[in-house]
């Protein structure tokens, strides 16, 4: 049986991860836990919208294994172990680059999963038409979608405030640092697509890439602060 769409390998492996995220993040564990496992909820919530039409596409995806989670959670995890080790350093940075790894990660499941249900994509790295599912295609209504999940993400960041305000951290900052790298984390991923198609890479790494890009546009945004 699946939990929120992952099979029973990626729930213990997920959760493996999250346990992990509470004990290596120190005072933060449970704000990187929450987070994570707010993107795992939304994520499976995206998925299903649309299904009849996904499903007569042969677009739609009901289980997920070890792979995504991989994709998905391995950046942050690193993040995280820096964070043990690193926190008395750059702990305000290294909050920042998790926030914007998990928005980006979270801007692209909502751009793919709500993209498909819109007209015909073009390829970003070329601006050519390409068929729906094409790796690398988007629409207006897919990347509006990638901002509605980034936006998402960050209003987990306003409910846990009282977990930023250890670090003096500016919860409203760091919303729109969620804002602004998820959306330019899933417009990389869609540059990235392109080389998919050319079995360049695969939509695991290129979702893994897309994550680090995102925590790279979020440092930045810390430090034009």
């Amino acid at each position: 049986m699946n939990f929120l769409t992952l099979n029973p390998k990626a729930t213990i492996l997920g959760l493996a991860i999250g346990i992990l995220m509470i004990i290596l993040g120190r005072a933060f564990g449970l704000f990187f836990f929450i987070l994570m496992f707010w993107f795992l909820i939304i994520s499976a919530i995206v998925s299903f919208i649309g299904k009849k039409y996904k499903i007569e596409k042969r677009l739609f995806e009901d289980s997920r294994g070890v792979k995504n989670v991989i994709a998905n959670g391995l950046w942050p995890l690193i993040i995280v172990i820096l964070y043990y080790f690193l926190y008395l350093n750059y702990p305000i940075a290294l909050i920042f680059a998790f926030v914007g790894g998990v928005a980006a990660v979270a801007a692209d499941k909502f751009s793919s999963e709500i993209g498909v249900l819109d007209g015909e994509p073009i390829m970003l790295f070329t601006l050519k038409r390409v068929k729906k599912g094409t790796s690398g295609g988007i629409t207006p209504l897919g990347t509006f979608a990638g901002l509605v999940g980034a936006i998402l993400i960050g209003l987990i960041i306003l409910f846990a405030y009282s977990f930023l305000y250890i670090h003096g951290v500016n919860p409203s900052v760091l919303f729109a640092a969620a804002v602004i790298s998820g959306l330019a984390g899933t417009l990389f991923d869609s540059l990235l697509g392109y080389f998919e198609e050319k079995h360049i890479g695969t939509k695991y790494s290129t979702n893994f890439f897309a994550s680090m890009f995102g925590s790279l546009i979020a440092i930045i945004i810390l430090l034009l602060i």
